[in-house]
């Protein structure tokens, strides 16, 4: 449901040290704050607002980090009074209403690129460069978010590194390790569902569960293991897409042995959280974010984040990484000073801190202090390991989202075999790589 608030400001205080200490670094950190370095600021700085500035906003983001970020907002506004921020959520219909945006040339502000801040937005957005904050980007997300020439054009505010969602306390209570095979996983997934549980939970309603389950899956298929790995022919145009069945075929074999939820096609995403809290669900191909509605159901739920298990004999399981909720300023907006003064207001770093502790995801700028809660020893654990690009956005060319959207209900009723799931896949990639 679409979440729509105007955020209005009501004194007059802190301004200038709202501009000097973006990107968490000026400002004298809070106890057990470590403040990140930072470049200095330049001449390309926001400089303090007068006038009444109306700015737009819009987030494909909701619930937790919805909120966390509305939040950040608020408090922003109410050190500055000239400026009004119109934040708004879409959800899962952001990305086609960004689509039409960019066509009629209507952009808001500053807006989510969802992973794309590079490939389908950066001839839109505002270099940032200039930031008092780019100094402190993190090694991880600064290859990801930069064009060819280094310019980056979004705040990160954490990263997409992330495996599968779990619920530690079904795992312990049928003895059972984290699997790291992909054959671990099923035979895990057979106990489960022999126990009256569901072995891995996909709220289908919602398209996109499935085509980021294929995100989740394609990897270990096609790109991670030495011997198996497509990437570069992804690229190149000359991947053979028969390969593509034995993901399609994955998907099915979960279904017909009963590890998928029965009515995985129907089932409402949020729901998700539910069964994960409560230990009716044991595994969620999601990222970290479910982590923290599940805890708000549950404060006592064991969850945590496993690396995917790998497909492979000798190969290693990854995570998956990427942009998460980064921003960008539209370059033909008329409120740009406004907005970068925003954009450096979210870089600090409590307020970095605060939106990566309400996604269970790292931050996306060096020397800031967070906790991620049972999260936190996850990372310790498996931070370090592989973490392979979103294969969607790395892999395919820009469209095949919706592909992914398609083929996945359509094997789960059986309205498609995974034969059929790879020539579509081909015509669609053939297609789109054509146009771009």
């Amino acid at each position: 449901m679409k979440k729509k608030q105007m955020l209005y400001a009501i004194g007059l205080s802190a301004l200038l040290a709202a501009a000097g200490c973006s990107g968490g670094g000026n400002e004298a950190p809070s106890a057990g704050k470590a403040a990140p370095s930072q470049t200095p600021a330049t001449s390309s700085s926001p400089a303090k607002e007068t006038k009444p500035v109306k700015l737009t906003m819009m987030t494909n983001a909701t619930g937790v980090t919805f909120d966390t970020i509305q939040a950040i907002i608020t408090s922003f506004t109410k050190e500055n009074p000239t400026i009004t921020v119109d934040f708004s959520t879409q959800g899962k219909d952001y990305e086609q209403l960004m689509k039409a945006k960019m066509a009629s040339n209507d952009l808001p502000d500053l807006f989510a690129t969802h992973g794309w801040s590079v490939n389908r937005y950066s001839e839109y957005l505002r270099p940032l460069n200039d930031q008092p904050w780019f100094g402190s980007l993190t090694d991880t997300i600064k290859p990801t978010i930069s064009d060819k020439k280094g310019n980056v054009f979004v705040l990160p505010l954490n990263i997409d590194q992330s495996g599968i969602v779990y619920n530690k306390k079904v795992l312990a209570d049928l003895k059972l390790a984290v699997p790291k095979t992909w054959e671990e996983l099923l035979a895990a997934s057979k106990a489960i569902k022999n126990a009256g549980l569901t072995p891995i939970y996909v709220g289908g309603k919602d398209t996109t569960k499935l085509a980021g389950f294929f995100n989740k899956l394609a990897p270990i298929l096609l790109v991670s293991d030495k011997a198996h790995n497509f990437g570069h022919s992804l690229k190149d145009g000359t991947f053979d897409w028969s390969n593509w069945t034995t993901v399609s075929q994955q998907l099915v074999l979960l279904k017909n042995e009963g590890y998928l939820n029965k009515d995985v096609v129907t089932a409402d995403p949020l729901s998700a959280a539910e069964k994960l809290a409560t230990g009716k669900a044991a595994f969620l191909f999601e990222n970290n974010a479910v982590v923290a509605e599940a805890k708000k159901l549950n404060p006592d739920a064991q969850i945590g984040m496993m690396p995917v298990p790998a497909f492979y004999p000798g190969d290693e399981p990854i995570l998956n990484g990427g942009e998460r909720e980064a921003f960008g300023v539209s370059k033909q907006s008329k409120n740009t000073e406004a907005a970068l003064l925003l954009l450096n207001y979210m870089a600090k770093s409590d307020n970095i801190a605060k939106v990566a502790a309400a996604t269970g995801m790292p931050a996306g700028l060096k020397d800031v202090n967070y906790d991620l809660g049972g999260l936190t020893e996850d990372y310790k654990t498996y931070g370090s390991l592989r973490t392979i690009p979103v294969f969607d956005r790395e892999f395919l060319p820009n469209g095949m989202w919706s592909t992914l959207k398609i083929i996945g209900p359509a094997l789960l009723t059986g309205d498609m075999s995974p034969e059929e799931s790879s020539r579509m896949m081909k015509d669609d990639y053939n297609k789109l790589r054509s146009q771009q």
